[in-house]
């Protein structure tokens, strides 16, 4: 499940993509786009989920900004230090706990 890729206290948006609209750059820089989101959740963290003809790629990255898609309701998610995590067998839903393509994710910190 995705929450095993936070740490105690941390928050991430965690999206299911195809792979149309992320794009990953030789900086580690990138962007992934045109979700309908919570553009002031203060998420820093980004857990993508890409599903490709070999599997399901998992990449880790920190948002930098937020800005409208060309979309109406949209917006593009841009990002910092973009790390391949590995690949997962499971499917989307096992892997975020819901069918909604977009999820918030928070790790609860220890009292």
């Amino acid at each position: 499940m995705a929450t095993s890729l936070l740490k105690r206290g941390e928050n991430a948006i965690v999206i299911f993509t195809y792979g149309k609209s992320f794009q990953i750059k030789q900086d580690r820089s990138g962007s992934t786009g045109n979700w309908v989101i919570n553009q002031n959740r203060s998420t820093r963290k980004v857990i993508i989920y890409e599903r490709t003809e070999r599997g399901n790629d998992i990449y880790v990255a920190k948002r930098t900004a937020i800005k409208k898609s060309r979309d109406s309701g949209r917006y593009v998610i841009h990002l910092t230090d973009v790390a391949y995590y590995g690949t997962t067998y499971m499917n989307w839903p096992q892997f975020s706990g819901s069918r909604n393509p977009v999820r918030y994710w928070e790790q609860a910190v220890a009292n």
